[in-house]
């Protein structure tokens, strides 16, 4: 037998042989290729064929953490402690061999995809496939331990979360290596933290490939960091994929080991440690898809980006990162052990997660506000730091999405008469996250309704129920507005109309839209868009490009609604109502230029009573 001493170093002995070895081979692996063809350095790509450059430097990842935990398992018996690898490998000899050969095709796919491109098709299949081996090797999540006041799971439901987690996670660590390079830096941080409770608690399985895990993230991040020729160097799929397998076996299995190896709750306890990491990758995306870029679009957003923005030295914002991990790592022990009601903590992390974004926004806005003032009014003008437009943002959009239609004296901010956003970035923060929740709520609610309208349309004429038009939203960014159809399907076979031109009576209206339109229930698929991002429940209300170029040759003072978000009701609506003439456009126009510079939450929610009302009250608008 061995004494505890021992078995700790038998624990990290995988660590070592993974730093040794990653330092050596890492810097000698570190492939660049084009078009399918390797090179040395990055400039010898542009002597050869092809003009983009894919940099791989986690294409040892896979054989060093094979050999890791290869050498780990047998040294034991090799130093005559034949109880410490026996034992690991009889209990669970058939989970290795399922994280080596997952890896394994992992590997293979993110190499091919890396030098030569893979489809999307085939990486998800890889994915399915080899998530798909844990339930396999009886390794899946069974319960949630008291989470919601759940606690038995049927295999029926514990297994296709298992095979979904383990996706979600093999990918977010590629994303987070893609958009910033930083997969392995967070990989080091939760496997520092999965070893610690591996070797407090004597699960020796666990604290093996943590400890391989880290012999070679850690080595990776320290080239990073510190070598000017690894920064801007990706781990590539090959990499990262590996990585992500490894985090999600641990992951599965320190949840597992809950009441066994580890304490009861171990579910909350890993939701702690990854929070930070896996939550982020969310916000990441969906800002990337609100913004309609693409999702591996390079930018400010990501947590490092925004605490350096937000006034924290760059040298110390890594340290920052670790602190805020460990703080919810230390959360969520501290109340697992403790026996605490699991659902309250998930509340509690939700919250502070909520907390400390809300709270680096602030710091960012205030940060920047103080530095950058000057900078901002002699290259852009006061009236778009008035606006609250970020600099980046300004010139990201323009290329984007072009100049939204604005004059140029206008966007670098030389027009005395430009009216900024009457909500700073905290408040317009607040009112999307607002925004967000009540559409999400008022979905589930009038599901009955949409069912009902869905059926009466069908049963009408027979034709789409839902119908989707191209309208025109923020940054003059297109998107598709959702209402139930309430016309015939041939309404606009003369061209583009209003649809309210014909009035209450009008002739293209079919029995049912009629009452749809009597009672506005034609636009309750607009909560889909305002769930999605397009649209807020108050704004100015979208219109067609169509229009909108008829209307910017009277007045170009359009494109400054740009700045927001159309809302399913405005305030334009309640005192002008619908539109049917060019002098009822301009009109309203008027009304949501002065909504714009005098928009505050009291403002929508005084907009949002009186539009209920008079839709209590029958008012025709």
């Amino acid at each position: 037998m061995i004494d505890q001493f021992e078995q700790y170093l038998i624990d990290v002995v995988p660590f070592f042989i993974g730093i040794i070895s990653s330092f050596i081979i890492l810097s000698r692996m570190k492939l660049f290729c084009s078009s399918g063809k390797f090179f040395k350095t990055v400039d010898d790509v542009d002597e050869g064929e092809g003009s983009s450059c894919v940099e791989i430097g986690g294409v040892a990842i896979f054989p060093i953490l094979l050999t890791c935990l290869c050498a780990s398992l047998g040294l034991p018996k090799w130093l005559g402690y034949d109880d410490v690898s026996a034992a690991a490998v009889e209990r669970s000899g058939l989970r290795i061999m399922q994280v080596i050969s997952g890896c394994a095709l992992l590997y293979i796919v993110g190499l091919k995809n890396d030098i030569h491109g893979t489809a999307i098709k085939v990486k998800l299949l890889a994915l399915f496939l080899t998530a798909c081996l844990f339930p396999v090797s009886r390794l899946w999540i069974m319960d949630l331990q008291g989470l919601f006041g759940i606690y038995e799971l049927p295999v029926w439901i514990g297994m296709p979360i298992t095979v979904c987690l383990v996706m979600y996670i093999t990918e977010a660590i590629v994303i987070l290596d893609d958009i910033d390079g930083i997969g392995a830096g967070y990989v080091a941080i939760i496997g520092t933290i999965f070893l610690g409770f591996c070797i407090a608690f004597n699960f020796t399985l666990g604290a093996l490939v943590s400890s391989a895990l880290l012999g070679v993230a850690v080595p990776y991040s320290i080239l990073k960091l510190f070598f000017k020729g690894w920064q801007k160097t990706l781990l590539g799929n090959a990499g990262s994929y590996t990585l992500g397998y490894f985090v999600s076996y641990l992951t599965l299995s320190l949840i597992q080991q809950s009441g066994e190896f580890m304490p009861e709750g171990m579910l909350m306890i890993v939701v702690g440690i990854t929070f930070i990491p896996f939550v982020d990758v969310i916000r990441i995306i969906r800002n990337r898809v609100r913004e309609g870029r693409a999702m591996l679009t390079p930018d400010r957003n990501q947590m490092q980006h925004r605490l350096i923005r937000a006034g924290i030295n760059i040298s110390l914002t890594p340290i920052c990162i670790i602190l805020i991990v460990i703080i919810f790592a230390f959360i969520n022990t501290f109340w697992v052990l403790k026996g605490y009601n699991l659902t309250i903590l998930a509340g509690i992390d939700l919250a502070l997660w909520t907390a400390l974004q809300f709270s680096i926004s602030y710091a960012i806005n205030k940060h920047e506000n103080h530095l950058n003032f000057h900078k901002w009014n002699m290259e852009y003008g006061r009236d778009a730091w008035e606006a609250n437009v970020p600099v980046e943002v300004i010139k990201r959009k323009q290329q984007v999405f072009g100049t939204m239609g604005l004059p140029k004296d206008v966007i670098l901010g030389e027009e005395t008469d430009f009216i900024p956003d009457g909500m700073n970035s905290f408040e317009r923060n607040v009112k999307r996250l607002v925004d967000m929740n009540i559409s999400a709520i008022m979905l589930i609610l009038t599901s009955p309704l949409f069912l009902l309208s869905y059926m009466l349309i069908k049963l009408d004429d027979g034709g789409p129920a839902i119908y989707r038009q191209v309208r025109i939203g923020r940054f003059g960014r297109p998107f598709y507005i959702y209402k139930f159809r309430s016309m015939r399907l041939d309404a606009e076979k003369f061209g583009p109309a209003l649809s309210h031109a014909g009035g209450d009576d009008d002739p293209r209206l079919t029995r049912v839209g009629k009452f749809l339109r009597a009672h506005h229930l034609d636009e309750l698929p607009q909560l889909w868009n305002v769930f999605c991002g397009d649209m807020a429940f108050i704004g100015y209300r979208p219109e067609r490009k169509f229009f909108i170029d008829q209307i910017m040759e009277h007045d170009p003072r359009y494109s400054f609604l740009y700045q927001i978000r159309p809302g399913v009701t405005s305030y334009a609506t309640l005192y002008n109502g619908y539109t049917d003439t060019m002098e009822k456009m301009l009109r309203r126009l008027n009304y949501d230029l002065y909504y714009l510079e005098h928009r505050s939450f009291w403002f929508d929610i005084k907009t949002l009573w009186l539009t209920f009302v008079s839709i209590i009250f029958g008012k025709k608008f």
